[in-house]
């Protein structure tokens, strides 16, 4: 009995540990998504979330093509937490756009990546052609 609770305890220290360094070492991405809707094409809003890491003062760092509807856009904040925007396409001029970023919710740096995203949509929108 008392050699499987001493095991048991080792093995959740150990358990532990190897959780804690591998956020530590690798940032995480949050299972529970954020998400909305943009009234413009993929492309538009995949350059809108490029430019919109930076102006909310984090790092952008890759966009990945998944599929002809679907695009990820990555990136860190300040603090070194993941950051995964995925965009899809639910038509010619309606992007669903969702947001992952670190290990707990971050809304309010959802909320300002959403804020510059907002702003370069309208943007383009409103260019002329």
């Amino acid at each position: 009995m008392k050699k499987t609770l001493v095991g048991m305890f080792g093995a959740l220290c150990l358990s532990a540990a190897l959780t804690g360094c591998s956020s530590a070492i690798a940032p995480q991405i949050n299972p529970i998504p954020y998400y909305t809707y943009y009234p413009a094409s993929l492309a538009v809003v995949t350059q809108a979330a490029e430019r919109a890491l930076p102006a909310a003062g984090m790092q952008f760092s890759g966009v990945k093509t998944v599929d002809a509807r679907t695009t990820e856009v990555r990136g860190y904040t300040s603090s070194g937490d993941a950051i995964l925007i995925t965009l899809h396409s639910e038509g010619a001029a309606v992007t669903k756009f969702s947001a992952k970023i670190g290990l707990y919710g971050h809304l309010r740096e959802v909320q300002e990546i959403e804020h510059w995203m907002g702003k370069y949509v309208g943007e383009a929108i409103a260019r002329p052609n």
